[in-house]
């Protein structure tokens, strides 16, 4: 049987083009998931190792779907290949017990995970440089807050605060709401007024 493999980190990205490259490559089932390669409990990598048994073939698109560093790839490759699974990483070969057992097919086999392992550590880098620069240039992440409608009771409140004729425990009594929205609204309200 021949199993493919596919990984994404988020569940914002997309399967497709690796389930694609698999079906492509001659996988006729596919173990997929969208979760960070830093996760030990991967669901699908667990039920894909249940199943796969000696004579099978294992397709990943690249090595980085399967681990994160050369130590873990090599670990990963040994012991399925102990086991009679071929692995075919698409972006580096395929590899067998007999491969893995050649001292060159070894020595290649490291060479190419650890430019893999450097692909990943630049793109890593170059991603956290993106963020900042966008950072510096005033760039927000993280879930868009809400805009409240400040008005009625609370606005008449938020005032009454404002103006000093009310503590901010009282205009949330007043308002109907905890001290804590409290102060979130009399925040965004301050915030409106400067804008």
């Amino acid at each position: 049987m021949i199993y493919g493999y596919a990984r994404v980190s988020t569940n914002k990205q997309e399967l497709d083009i690796q389930i694609k490259s698999l079906k492509e490559a001659g996988a006729t089932k596919i173990f997929k998931e969208k979760i960070s390669g830093a996760k030990a409990d991967r669901k699908e990598m667990t039920a894909l190792l249940e199943v796969i048994k000696a004579g099978d073939t294992l397709i990943v698109t690249k090595a980085d779907r399967i681990a994160r560093s050369l130590s873990q790839l090599e670990s990963f490759v040994m012991d399925l290949t102990k086991k009679g699974v071929s692995v075919h990483i698409k972006n580096m070969g395929l590899f067998t017990a007999e491969s893995m057992d050649n001292p060159i097919t070894k020595m290649l086999f490291q060479v190419l995970g650890s430019f893999a392992e450097f692909e990943r550590s630049m793109i890593l880098e170059r991603t956290q440089e993106g963020i900042q620069n966008a950072r510096d240039k005033g760039v927000k992440f993280g879930r868009k807050s809400k805009t409240f409608v400040i008005e009625g009771a609370l606005l008449h409140a938020i005032e009454q605060v404002e103006d000093g004729k009310m503590s901010q425990p009282e205009g949330a009594e007043f308002a109907g709401c905890s001290v804590a929205t409290f102060k979130r609204r009399l925040k965004e309200y301050r915030e409106q007024k400067e804008g």
